[in-house]
């Protein structure tokens, strides 16, 4: 069980050992036994059981609580509450953020980050974007900057958020770059994680390369679980991504300490993460994570090809060199013939 950093309340229940832990409360009424908090709760509060083909949520482990709020936070009928605690605010670790890159630095007990996806080259950055940028950290988000990439730079993304627990809300905004998806990549990450390959592959994104081999699991399992995703992105309507006040009410709700309606999120500050941050920059294992992923047996055919090929280009070497050789000879007789060069005298005349 992971120790508790969250400071509690006196209305909260004390256990035989003297510990203090927050209380966990269900709204039957509301509650539908669709599973997500047992899903996303790290510490196995929660367990669905079937009675009579109905699916009832019953809490089994109220003292490993820790006050993580993410199950609060993604019930979507809002049937959970996490009482008896304040809220925890903790100073980012020395070294944060880990990750370089395009982005402004604000306040760093501010629990939301903006991302804006890039959709154009590096060198066409809009003026209007980079203005968007600006507004989200004068508006109290504690990081904002670009993405452009589904792979590495949403590992960049994951690198720099699970660094700093204050940070819970994600929001997106801008527009959906079409050529890499990395809107959608990072919304099926947290909804869905990834496979058990080589590559890490992002399970359900629509992007060519969603691969994330660069940055451990234990990061990639922090941010699914540290962050909720809110997109501003609408393919319908553009504008709606790329609107400042937008991005400014979407920053305003997720500092509020109570739960605010925004656009079809409830939102509000759930406090800091309660467990030790996550300071790693990633390990690039894989430079080019576009490239196709070979089996043994594809590695295998391809290296045979590739010696044949060396092989095949030395003796066409050596050929070339032969028939050069030659050449040269024929060229020195046909010169001592016309006269034009002297037959070289031999030894001991």
């Amino acid at each position: 069980m992971f120790a508790s950093t969250a400071k509690v309340k006196d209305d909260a229940h004390v256990l035989k050992d003297g510990q203090a832990v927050p209380k966990v409360v269900i709204d039957k009424v509301k509650c539908t036994g669709c599973g997500t908090c047992v899903d996303i709760c790290p510490e196995n509060v929660f367990k669905i059981r079937e009675k009579d083909g109905v699916k009832l949520l019953e809490v089994i482990a109220e003292d490993a609580c820790f006050a993580c709020r993410a199950c609060e936070m993604r019930c979507p009928e809002r049937a959970i509450e996490i009482t008896g605690f304040e809220m925890l605010k903790v100073d980012p670790p020395p070294g944060y953020p880990p990750e370089k890159g395009r982005f402004l630095r604000g306040n760093d007990y501010s629990p939301v980050a903006v991302v804006a996806i890039l959709d154009t080259f590096d060198f066409k950055i809009p003026p209007e974007l980079v203005k968007l940028i600006e507004t989200s950290i004068e508006s109290g988000a504690v990081l904002a900057g670009t993405l452009q990439t589904e792979n590495i730079g949403i590992e960049k993304v994951v690198a720099n958020i699970v660094a700093n627990p204050n940070i819970r809300h994600l929001v997106l905004c801008w527009r959906e770059s079409q050529g890499h998806l990395p809107a959608d990549a990072i919304i099926n990450l947290v909804k869905n994680g990834v496979a058990e390959d080589k590559r890490r592959t992002i399970i359900g994104a629509k992007a060519p390369s969603p691969y994330l081999p660069n940055i451990s699991l234990e990061a990639i399992e922090r941010f699914r679980k540290q962050v909720t995703i809110v997109s501003l992105i609408s393919e319908d309507d553009p504008k709606i991504g790329m609107d400042p006040e937008n991005v400014k009410k979407a920053i305003w709700s997720c500092i509020q300490e109570k739960p605010t309606e925004f656009m079809g999120h409830t939102l509000y500050d759930l406090g800091a993460w309660p467990e030790p941050a996550i300071c790693q920059k990633i390990t690039m294992r894989v430079t080019e994570p576009w490239k196709p992923e070979l089996s043994e047996k594809e590695a295998e055919i391809i290296q045979r090809i590739r010696k044949t090929a060396s092989e095949k280009g030395e003796q066409e070497k050596r050929g070339e060199e032969e028939v050069q050789e030659r050449r040269r000879k024929e060229d020195e007789k046909l010169l001592e013939f016309l006269g034009i060069r002297k037959k070289p005298e031999k030894e001991g005349a």
